[in-house]
């Protein structure tokens, strides 16, 4: 039996010593002399990289030849999100180089860390920690065909420098957003576009005046507090280049007794008001002698820009339909809303027919939707831009692109009128809008809190907002 074991002990030496003979059988031998840690060369995409397309996978290049170890931990951020990933099929290496694939989407910021001790090289020594980041880019899926833009303005006799804001406005319309503010507490003045340049380092394309205060102003109040004959503000405006608009927060008497109170007895709010808003449209009544003075009045406002080559976009009695159709027994917020939707329509017309027998041709005639309000709409004869009035107050929903809105708005002209969103309470965010094809004409942010608050529109979404490639500010307009 011994015998037999030395034979087969022999025999298993001859076969090792026959093995070593063939340099190829032997594993190299593991070297513990290399301490130089392998160290990131290069990353695709580059760190901090903005703007790039889509892509599949991110290559890292170290300075070594490297290997994933079992126990890795490559961490993937989007936006907000956190995703872990480790199987295979995600990290993979070879050679020098380590893939992570991430089917990087459009409009996504991406944060990747690598963490110790994922990669190392033959002689053990590990990767430290390193982390990289990217944003891609945010694509404009705006459906052109759906639209089929009215090119010429409902007064025919509109001034040289109306038509050329109204053809820019229709050659950007779903290209780019243009930026607005309006004037702090409906005022003469650039507050909010101020603050909103000290926020960005831009200024908004528009800025938006309102004619709120007329009754304290010439030619009713000489010597009051408001002037709306001086127009230097506005001059100021767009000879920095800047878009001019006005709104008309039309303020009436409380009762036929406070008609001289200019003080105390106005308002635009229809339940302050017994102000019948049906006898504003018929001849002989004193409700219709007093409209059709303020209408005068306005006019003759808007003339004076006309003298000086200012074209104006142009929003009166906006949001008629207030509540009517969004609930239950809801009611008009504003006196122009209160005799129905035929009345306000008879109103609006009764407006732009006096402006145009005025010789008012400065201006972009803008109606307000509050939703599901087609009865309201004055009709494509009398509407040059539509517009709606959003106000989220679902925090979740804050800068979304109220994408069922714009579509309500095309579905109700056609898509023959440019669609823009006149006021807003948080602002729809440039990627949704263009993830949406929700391509605003421009977004105005309302004065206050609003703007300047913080929660509902930081600074930092302000900056971000003012800086994107999708937005037109101040310096940028060109008409």
């Amino acid at each position: 039996m011994k015998k037999i074991m030395i034979a087969s002990l022999a025999l298993a030496a001859l076969s090792l010593a026959a093995c070593s003979s063939d340099d190829n059988d032997y594993r190299e031998a593991r070297h513990f002399d290399d301490t130089i840690v392998p160290s990131v060369v290069s990353v695709s995409p580059e760190d901090n990289s903005t703007d790039i397309d889509t892509i599949e996978n991110v290559v890292i290049t170290y300075s070594k030849p490297v290997t994933l170890t079992p126990h890795r931990t490559v961490r993937i951020y989007t936006n907000d999100s956190t995703y872990y990933y480790a199987a295979d099929s995600t990290v993979t290496c070879e050679g020098n180089q380590v893939t992570i694939n991430v089917n990087a989407q459009p409009a996504q910021y991406y944060k990747i860390e690598v963490m110790k001790p994922t990669v190392r090289d033959s002689s053990y020594n590990f990767a430290e920690d390193y982390s990289f980041s990217f944003q891609t880019k945010v694509y404009n899926m705006f459906d052109a065909t759906k639209f089929n833009i009215t090119p010429d303005l409902v007064n025919a006799n509109a001034t040289a420098e109306t038509k050329a804001l109204y053809s820019y406005l229709v050659s950007q319309f779903g290209k780019t957003v243009l930026s607005a503010a309006t004037a702090n507490n409906a005022g003469m003045n650039h507050d909010m576009a101020d603050y909103i340049y000290q926020a960005s380092g831009k200024y908004p394309a528009i800025n938006t005046y309102d004619f709120i205060q007329f009754i304290h102003s010439k030619p009713l109040n000489p010597t009051n507090w408001m002037d709306y004959t001086n127009t230097q503000e506005e001059e100021d405006w767009h000879n920095a280049g800047g878009i001019v608009s006005f709104m008309w927060h039309w303020v009436v008497p409380k009762t036929k007794a406070q008609e001289s109170d200019y003080d105390k007895g106005y308002t635009f709010k229809a339940d302050e008001t017994d102000w019948d808003a049906k006898q504003a449209t018929r001849t002989g009544t004193w409700q219709h002698t007093h409209a059709m003075r303020d209408i005068d009045i306005i006019a003759d406002y808007l003339l004076a820009l006309q003298q000086k080559g200012i074209a104006v976009i142009w929003r009166p009695l906006h949001e008629a339909s207030g509540n009517i159709y969004n609930y239950d027994n809801g009611q008009p917020w504003f006196w122009w809303g209160k005799g129905g939707a035929a009345n306000f329509k008879k109103l609006w017309r009764m407006v732009f027919n006096e402006f145009k027998a005025k010789g008012v041709n400065n201006v972009i005639w803008v109606w307000t939707s509050e939703g599901n309000d087609k009865n309201f709409y004055p009709g494509d004869n009398y509407v040059d831009i539509i517009a709606y009035d959003y106000y989220e107050n679902n925090k979740s929903l804050y800068h979304s692109s109220a994408a069922d809105k714009f579509e309500a708005l095309r579905e109700m002209t056609g898509g023959k009128k440019i669609i823009t969103m006149a006021e807003c309470g948080a602002m729809p965010s440039v990627k949704s809008m263009m993830e949406k094809g929700t391509v605003w004409s421009w977004v105005m942010p309302w004065y206050g809190d609003y703007t300047t608050g913080g929660d509902i529109n930081s600074k930092e979404f302000f900056n971000s907002w003012m800086n994107s490639k999708f937005v037109v500010t101040r310096d940028q307009v060109n008409y």
